[in-house]
């Protein structure tokens, strides 16, 4: 098995990152950091499981990038299959047929349903000289496509539906996240369309920052007539693929009632679950009896409604699935708040046991802890020190007393932790015509026998 361990880590140094992410996404582990990063963490993966499933991936993918290397060195141009538009797709004066590549899978996006292909996957070919380059796409839509369109704007129902433009690598082999070229423009029949892109840095030839979401075309198209949208980008070596597709927009809470219905996990695997991280070691003379487990959402900071993890996650702790779908509805993160791992839609999974737990305990509990009989108790915390300290805080105002002097008496105190056994007391008296203001101070530091005042003069007086 060392043989074969070796074998492959050889064999990684000749993918790419787009495939080194791949791998990563199927192990469950963490796509993001540079080349050796992702290299480091393959390679860790290889010689601590050693899964023979990561070890036929690395063969199949070093074989693939093989071929490619060959082919690209052939005279012959990289094999992709030319192949003619449907007629959905089809301009009322069609041109050249149109290269399509089908190596290229962009993945399944959770908020973005699928509902028809406008323009299939189509390479984006440099055609000048220069850094920019502009490419120009014809489609219509069929009778169809218009309705439902039609049917979005004008219903009353909370669907819609949309026209969205798409791009990834066109190089990798797999499924490809969305990913925007250098200094992308599209416009649509000659009118731009809000594209939300973020920049690492100023540098020429800099990609945008993932995640990109998909460009909605809809406002700007014609529903009856050819339409054409151009795509200005920055060619700088890499090899992007672009479609258009006819998409239903799926709110949070449809991708929350989904959940519910398809992805809970049954109570009695979640007490194996629990069984297992309880379960004592025998090599360790120190046996776990009880592990805690918080009921407050690491997202919102709130008490969670519907926990859940994702499926790959070792860890006990939940997060609330409303919120954490939510956030991704923003902004398509999909990483794990407790252990910062891949966790996309598919792999959520909402623990009964923690439901059936949030729906018995009172709502002031904010802990629990799991028992070696996978049975449970709530863990609550002594707050008698917060509350003398609330009220310490409480009498530590500024008050304002009247003497029968006629004198405006004003404390200003102010407690240190540094040392409790002695206290500072400073007056200080300033008469102002009538009345007499005095400013009172509470420090910590060492006692002193009290001196007399010194007689200086009818209006200053000061006690230490």
């Amino acid at each position: 098995m060392s043989t074969c361990v070796l074998e492959a880590t050889v064999m990684l140094e000749a993918l790419r990152v787009t495939e080194l992410r791949l791998l990563l996404s199927k192990m469950g582990k963490s796509k993001s950091g540079l080349k050796k990063d992702l290299m480091k963490r393959v390679v860790d993966l290889l010689h601590n499981e050693c899964n023979p499933e990561l070890l036929s991936a690395v063969r199949e993918l070093h074989k693939l990038r093989k071929v490619s290397k060959d082919a690209r060195r052939s005279s012959k141009p990289s094999p992709v299959e030319i192949i003619s538009m449907p007629a959905c797709v089809l301009p009322e004066n069609p041109q050249s047929p149109i290269s399509v590549c089908t190596e290229p899978q962009m993945i399944k996006l959770p908020f973005y349903q699928t509902l028809d292909t406008i323009l299939p996957p189509t390479p984006l070919v440099p055609m000048y000289e220069g850094a920019m380059q502009n490419s120009d796409f014809l489609f219509h839509l069929s009778a169809s496509q218009q309705a439902q369109i039609q049917n979005s704007k004008t219903s009353q129902s909370d669907a819609i539906v949309e026209c969205v433009f798409r791009i990834c690598y066109s190089e990798s082999i797999g499924v490809e996240e969305d990913q925007y070229p250098p200094h992308i423009c599209v416009s649509v029949n000659h009118a731009n369309c809000p594209v939300e892109c973020t920049y690492s840095s100023n540098k020429l030839g800099t990609e945008p920052s993932r995640p990109c979401r998909p460009i909605d075309l809809t406002p700007n198209l014609y529903l009856t007539f050819t339409n054409r949208f151009s795509v200005l980008w920055g060619n700088f070596g890499k090899s992007y693929t672009v479609a258009v597709y006819l998409v239903r927009v799926v709110p949070s809470q449809d991708l929350l009632d989904q959940l519910r219905s398809t992805a809970v996990e049954q109570q009695e695997l979640c007490r194996q679950r629990v069984s297992e991280k309880l379960r004592s070691d025998p090599e360790n003379e120190i046996s776990t009896t009880g592990l805690q487990v918080s009921l407050i959402c690491p997202l919102a900071k709130m008490r969670m409604t519907v926990p859940c993890r994702a499926r790959g996650c070792a860890h006990l702790q939940c997060f609330d699935a409303s919120f954490y779908l939510q956030m991704n509805e923003r902004k398509p993160r999909w990483t794990c708040p407790v252990c910062h791992r891949y966790a996309p839609f598919d792999e959520l999974l909402i623990d009964s046991l923690l439901c059936g737990v949030l729906e018995s305990c009172g709502e002031d509990v904010e802990e629990i802890e799991y028992l070696s009989d996978s049975s449970w108790r709530a863990v609550r915390h002594d707050k008698s020190d917060k509350n003398k300290e609330t009220v310490q805080h409480q009498q530590i105002k500024h008050k304002v007393n009247c003497n029968p002097m006629g004198s405006v008496i004003v404390d200003l105190t102010q407690f240190s932790s540094d040392d409790e056994d002695f206290h500072k007391e400073e007056t200080v008296s300033t008469h102002l015509e009538d009345k007499s203001v005095h400013f009172r101070k509470c420090g910590i530091v060492k006692t002193t026998k009290p001196k007399k005042p010194k007689k200086t003069g009818p209006k200053l007086l000061t006690k230490l």
